[in-house]
Order: C-alpha cells, then structure tokens, then sequence
C-alpha cells in the first residue's frame, strides 16, 4: 500500500440516519448504534479526511459536529475538512456534480469512499458504497468503505 490521502465522502440521512426511525436510534440525533460504531472505525482504520456530501452542511454543521460529539465521534470531528461545495441551483447540480467539482478544485488524486444512499453515476460508483434509507451504515458496508481507503482504486487512475 502506497501513502495515498484518502477522503471519506459522508452523506448523513440514509446514512447515519434511517427512516423510518430504528429501535436503537438515538432520540437526539436519529443517528443508529451502528452507523456510530461504522463511523468510529472507519476513521480510527484509515485516518481519513472528510468531506460532508449531505445537504446538512447547508445549515447543520454545527448540529452536526453537536451530534458527533454527543455520540463520542470526535475523532470524525477533528477529521472534517470541510463540504462539498454549493453550485448555482440554477444548473440543477446533482450530488456527482458537487463530489466532481470538489475533486476538482481541490485537485484530489488519492483512495476515497463515498457513504450515500443515493446512487451515483457511473464515473463515481467505484467509490461508492451504497447504503439504503432503511438500514443505513452497517458493520459489512463500514468494512467496504475501510477497504476502498486503504487500497481501492485511486481517483483519477482508469481501471
């Protein structure tokens, strides 16, 4: 394995939180038990940067860090660089939109993961590990999302 930086993509409804609400989701947050603990060991396996892809980053981030913080995720806190960028909803920009032209702007070549329970198109789907509204992160789709940040396909290499 070659020292590649690796940024992990994270979408939080669908991820972090599921609809409708789990048994063992958190009254505060929605956040689930094991999208915590998936979270947890994602950064503390790969020490990857994030990038907050969800529409939370709009108004939320402080919410965001509050609810990171209140479930022992500081770890993922300290590891946000921030998120994907805001587009002129004028061209109707789609989440692939917004992953592309960060990639771009920050001129990202390196391992990465993509947390979303959308499905993405085709360029992205390698990184992408799909995650659906009514489970949300689960220990086989954290361990997938581990294995892409430490030796997937590097952004920007054509298999």
């Amino acid at each position: 394995m070659t020292n590649q930086p690796s940024v992990l993509f994270l979408d939080i409804d669908g991820v972090m939180r599921v609809f409708p609400s789990a048994a063992d989701s958190c009254l505060k947050t929605g956040f689930t038990a094991r999208a915590i603990s998936g979270l947890r060991e994602i950064v503390a396996s790969t020490a990857c940067d994030i990038v907050i892809s969800s529409t939370w980053r709009e108004d939320s981030m402080d919410l965001l860090n509050q609810a990171l913080e209140f479930h022992g995720l500081g770890i993922a806190t300290s590891r946000i660089i921030g998120g994907t960028p805001f587009l002129d909803p004028a061209d109707n920009p789609t989440r692939e939109d917004e992953i592309d032209y960060w990639l771009s702007d920050h001129q990202f070549n390196g391992r990465m993961a993509i947390l979303d329970d959308e499905i993405l198109d085709a360029d992205l789907r390698p990184w992408q590990v799909l995650t659906f509204q009514e489970t949300g992160l689960t220990p086989r789709l954290a361990q997938r999302a581990i294995q892409l940040l430490k030796s997937g396909p590097v952004f920007g290499q054509r298999f």
